[in-house]
């Protein structure tokens, strides 16, 4: 009998965890957030690992799965998923604490008179590095390069773009292994360097018609072949104009085309960030979008319960919300990851993580999203050519006891 009642016990326990899920935890530059506790309901939790992957098992094919950190009072709730492999953005954080971030020294010939140039690493490998502007006179830069902890090292190329007011006359190539921990690195760009012409050509941007009382937009250099943070910048616009023409380089290597940032913004009633991709010669109108709009509760309302429901409009565009709450006293920050336009209670959801008296709250849609499994789908190319935007709300104030 005893061995009987065994079997019925394991066959129970596999029942009742039938349904495994397999993801991964990134920030918003989409490096690996280890260290993560990760609960999933009805099942158990689990923490990621250095590369931020997790496994948890449920009950139930349809789950929730809310993401935690304790030490910088932070978390996210991502609402109704189904997929068994989920690639999660850990709002409000970018992990610093664990990149390894190395310095490499660029020497080159005193540019010219009337010329400027950027100095940028590319990697297919997972890594961020700002642009780096020369003027004229200079002769050396110094690049910050981060990749994640867990790498010894990384392959990529400097790639240095020389231009006039009016053309792209130089651009230089020069392959480089960054080292963990390693001696600090010189690259010397000479004649002997590989280099060539990029060419000239030119881009219209026509930027939003709307009046907003603020708008612009830039233009970046996007590589297919590379990581997703390659992008290098051409041109920042901003300001009520019609129409400009901008001059971007007519060839680069590793799948160039352009990637045209839209921006605009009403006082204290929503903005917008868009996406378009294009290549050299081409006329864009950069789309108009609609923020959401918040309904419910009105803004400074006291007396919020657990009863109050958040509620907010479609806004433009077919995508997933992500409602963020800000706890004043203590500093805590919990997101909301749902395709609904209501909720309650985000205290009670947040586990702890936001307390207190005084809270903002703000949604953001991203777009386009047809349901949120499609959101957390696994990026497996390391760039694509949708279109994607990102519209937020107005900023709106509340408490939980009037005084």
């Amino acid at each position: 009998m005893k061995k009987i009642f065994l079997v019925v016990l394991i066959l129970v326990s596999v029942r009742a965890y039938s349904f495994e899920v397999v993801g991964r935890v990134l920030d918003e530059r989409y490096f690996p957030v280890p260290n993560i506790t990760v609960l999933i309901t009805g099942g158990m939790s689990a923490k990621t690992n250095k590369d931020g992957t997790f496994s948890v098992s449920t009950d139930n094919n349809n789950y929730d799965l809310l993401l935690y950190d304790l030490s910088v009072s932070t978390g996210v709730i991502y609402r109704n998923l189904s997929t068994a492999t989920p690639e999660l953005f850990f709002f409000g954080l970018n992990a610093s604490r664990n990149i390894n971030s190395e310095f490499v020294k660029i020497e080159f010939p005193a540019l010219p008179g009337g010329r400027s140039a950027i100095i940028k690493f590319l990697s297919e490998d997972l890594y961020s590095c700002e642009d780096v502007i020369v003027s004229s006179g200079e002769r050396t830069k110094v690049l910050n390069i981060n990749f994640p902890s867990y790498l010894t090292r990384l392959n990529g190329r400097i790639i240095y773009l020389e231009k006039t007011s009016s053309s792209y006359e130089k651009y230089l190539e020069y392959p480089i292994t960054i080292i963990k921990e390693g001696y600090p690195q010189t690259v010397v760009l000479d004649s002997m360097t590989y280099g060539r012409n990029p060419g000239t050509s030119n881009v219209i941007v026509y930027p939003p018609a709307f009046a907003y009382d603020s708008k612009g937009f830039s233009v970046y250099g996007d590589f297919l072949s590379q990581h997703r943070n390659s992008e290098i910048t051409f041109n920042v616009t901003e300001g009520d104009i019609v129409s400009s023409k901008i001059i971007v380089p007519q060839t680069l290597p590793y799948g160039y085309r352009l990637k045209v940032e839209g921006r605009g913004a009403l006082k204290n009633n929503g903005s917008f960030v868009n996406y378009t991709y294009s290549y050299p010669g081409a006329t864009l109108n950069i789309p108009t979008e609609t923020a959401p709009k918040l309904d419910a509760p009105q803004d400074k309302y006291w007396g919020v319960s657990n009863n109050t429901v958040f509620s907010w409009d479609w806004g433009s565009g077919t995508g997933v919300y992500v409602v963020h709450f800000h706890s004043f006293t203590p500093v805590g920050d919990f997101y909301v990851v749902t395709r609904e336009r209501n909720l309650t209670n985000p205290k009670s959801a947040s586990g702890g993580i936001i307390d207190g008296n005084e809270y903002s709250w703000q949604v953001s849609k991203y777009l386009t999203y047809t349901s949120l499994d499609d959101f957390v789908k696994p990026r497996v190319f390391a760039n694509d050519l949708s279109y994607k935007a990102i519209l937020t709300s107005e900023l709106r104030t509340y408490r939980v006891n009037p005084f």
